[in-house]
């Protein structure tokens, strides 16, 4: 999905806009667990009021409270030992992005690197966005990209991630 579908239809602005409000409503105080994927690795997830996660690999476990981040090399057989890495402050693991999806600088809000362009139809409904980066070069007023996509499911939970040449998809969840 490097291009958007030109034979998709640019949706009503206010359409574009209830929906994306819906999609962060939706994630907003949530706490869940999930399973994640990049297509290399799975991660186990889990979010929770407050700013508090934690994010686990097969080799690293990163755990977030607030403005407080620390990550752990963990092997069965050994346990855990922390890691030196120093993260910047406001920095989340990118497997959270589908459980928080207001972490996103896709939103078009003030400050954000892409803005929600068009939607995707489902059979019931909106089952999709189309992002553009807010300042992509352009041919006769359309954009050249690069984009972002970001799938839903019939509860307006974010399902997938297309974004910087990568694909998050949502595997799992218990909320």
């Amino acid at each position: 999905m490097d291009e958007p579908d030109e034979a998709l239809p640019p949706a009503p602005e206010s359409e574009l806009i209830a929906l994306v409000a819906l999609v962060l409503t939706r994630a907003r105080r949530r706490e869940a667990a999930a399973v994640v994927s990049d297509g290399d690795e799975r991660y186990e997830v889990a979010v929770a009021p407050g700013d508090r996660w934690v994010v686990h690999s097969s080799t690293i476990e990163w755990i977030g409270n607030g403005t407080s981040i620390q990550a752990y090399d963990t092997q069965d057989t050994l346990g855990a030992r922390r890691r030196a890495e120093e993260y910047p402050p406001g920095w989340y693991h990118p497997a959270l992005y589908l459980l928080w999806p207001q972490l996103l600088p896709l939103w078009g809000r003030a400050g954000d690197e892409y803005r929600p362009v068009r939607t995707i139809e489902g059979l019931h409904g909106p089952s999709g966005i189309v992002f553009e980066m807010v300042d992509a070069p352009r041919v006769g007023g359309e954009s050249l990209g690069p984009w972002a996509h970001v799938l839903l499911n019939d509860d307006h939970q974010v399902t997938l991630l297309e974004w910087e040449g990568r694909t998050w998809t949502l595997l799992d969840i218990n909320e």
